[in-house]
C-alpha cells in the first residue's frame, strides 16, 4: 500500500472525551499513523472561529510549517476555519483534503433566532460563509463529511465544489467491551455534553423550558449532567431554571466514558440544533444503555440505528418517552440489538476510509510528484 506523509492542520487543540470535533481529529490521525503513515500535526492555538481562521494563516506562514509542507504528500485540514490557509498551501502544489465533518450551511441554518441579537449573529455567520465556502472551499481537492446528508447540504449550495466523501465517526472501543448487564435500578439518567459549546447550552435551555415542566421531581432528580464547563450559565425562565438547577446534579468531566455509562439507568441526548451525526446518540447503544433523543439528534442515522432508540419531536413527547423508558424493564435482547446496530462504527474503520480518500487524491496527483512509497 502507499505510505503517505500527511501534514495535518486543525484549529482544535486539547480536547475532552465529550468534545466530538476534537475527539474525531485525534482518533483519525492516530488511526492513520497506526496504518503506517507519517503524520505531522500543527494545531492552531485558538478555539474554532474567526480568530482561529486568522491564526491558521499565521501558522502556515511559519518556517516549521513550510518545511513540513515541503516534505508532505497531502495536506489534511481539520475544519472550515482552516480554509483561509488554502492559498498559501496551494503554492506547494500538493493536494489538500478538508475534513469538514458537518455542513457549515446546515449548522448555520440551525442557529437560534429568538432575539434580535441572535438574528444579527446568524446573519453575520451566513455572511462569513460566502467567501469561505464560495471562494476557498472549491480550491481543495476533496472534502470528507460525517454523513451524506451533510455533504448534500453543501453540494446544493456550492457550484463546482470538490469531490465529497463520507467518513463516519467511530465509537470508543472500550464501550463495546462493557458487559451487557442490567443497569442499576437506582442509576442516574446521564446527559453527556461539552457545556462550553453553545449548541449544547441551547439544548439545556430547551430542556429546562419545554421538558422539565412536564417531569416530576423524582425524574429530574435522577438526571446527572457530565462534561467540561458550567452548564448553568444559560438564561431561561426564572422559575423553570431554578427548579431544574436545584434538582439536576452536575458531575463535571469524567475521563472514562465507560464509567459514566456503567452507572447509568438511561441516557438522554436532547439535541436541538447543529449538523452532522452525534456520537452522544451512538455511544449509549454500544454501551448497552437505552437512550432518548430528539428528531434533530437522529439526523444522518440509518434505519437499523433508529429502530433501537427513542426519539421525540417536542418537549411533551420527550418527557413522555423518558418516563416510559424509566418504567420499562431492561432487556438483554434489546441491548444486544442496539449494540449490533452500531458495531461497524470503529475508529479503525474510519481511519481506513480516510486513508482511501488520501491515497486516492495523492495518486490522482501523479507518482512523480509524491514522496509516498509503496510497501
Amino acid at each position: 500500500m502507499t505510505e503517505l506523509r500527511i501534514l495535518a492542520l486543525t484549529s482544535y487543540g486539547e480536547h475532552t472525551a465529550m468534545t466530538g470535533g476534537r475527539l474525531r481529529r485525534d482518533n483519525l490521525l492516530r488511526a492513520l499513523a497506526e496504518r503506517g503513515h507519517h503524520v505531522a500535526r500543527f494545531d492552531v492555538p485558538s478555539r474554532p472561529g474567526p480568530r482561529s481562521a486568522i491564526r491558521a494563516v499565521q501558522v502556515v506562514a511559519q518556517r516549521a510549517f513550510r518545511d513540513a509542507l515541503a516534505r508532505s504528500d497531502v495536506a489534511l485540514l481539520g475544519d472550515v476555519f482552516c480554509l483561509p490557509s488554502v492559498p498559501l498551501i496551494r503554492r506547494s502544489e500538493i493536494p489538500i483534503i478538508l475534513d469538514l465533518v458537518d455542513s457549515p450551511y446546515r449548522l448555520a441554518s440551525s442557529d437560534p433566532r429568538r432575539t434580535m441579537a441572535q438574528k444579527c449573529h446568524t446573519l453575520a455567520g451566513a455572511a462569513q460563509l460566502v467567501p469561505v465556502m464560495q471562494l476557498l472551499y472549491p480550491l481543495v481537492s476533496a472534502v470528507t463529511y460525517i454523513s451524506d446528508d451533510d455533504a448534500s447540504w453543501d453540494r446544493a449550495r456550492v457550484r463546482r465544489g470538490p469531490r465529497t466523501h463520507v467518513v463516519p465517526n467511530g465509537i470508543a472501543a472500550p464501550l463495546f467491551e462493557l458487559d451487557l448487564c442490567p443497569p442499576p435500578d437506582d442509576g442516574y439518567v446521564a446527559w453527556l455534553a461539552d457545556w462550553t459549546y453553545a449548541p449544547n447550552r441551547d439544548s439545556l435551555r430547551w430542556f429546562v423550558e419545554e421538558v422539565a415542566p412536564r417531569l416530576p421531581d423524582t425524574v429530574l432528580e435522577r438526571i446527572t449532567l457530565f462534561g467540561a464547563g458550567d452548564p448553568w450559565t444559560i438564561s431561561a425562565e426564572g422559575g423553570a431554571l431554578e427548579r431544574s438547577r436545584s434538582r439536576m446534579a452536575s458531575a463535571g468531566f469524567v475521563e472514562r466514558l465507560a464509567d459514566v455509562y456503567r452507572g447509568a439507568r438511561a441516557v438522554v441526548a436532547p439535541v436541538t440544533r447543529g449538523a452532522g451525526v452525534n456520537n452522544k446518540v451512538l455511544e449509549p447503544l454500544a454501551a448497552g444503555r437505552p437512550l432518548v433523543t430528539t428528531v434533530v439528534g437522529t439526523r444522518g442515522l440509518p434505519p437499523a440505528v433508529l429502530d433501537n432508540l427513542r426519539y421525540a419531536t417536542d418537549g411533551a413527547g420527550f418527557a413522555a418517552e423518558l418516563r416510559a423508558l424509566l418504567s420499562t424493564t431492561w432487556e438483554p435482547a434489546s441491548a444486544r440489538a442496539a449494540r449490533a446496530s452500531v458495531d461497524s462504527l470503529s475508529w479503525e474503520r474510519a481511519g481506513a476510509l480516510m486513508e482511501n480518500v488520501l491515497v486516492g487524491v495523492a495518486q490522482r496527483r501523479g507518482p512523480t510528484a509524491s514522496h509516498g512509497h509503496v510497501r
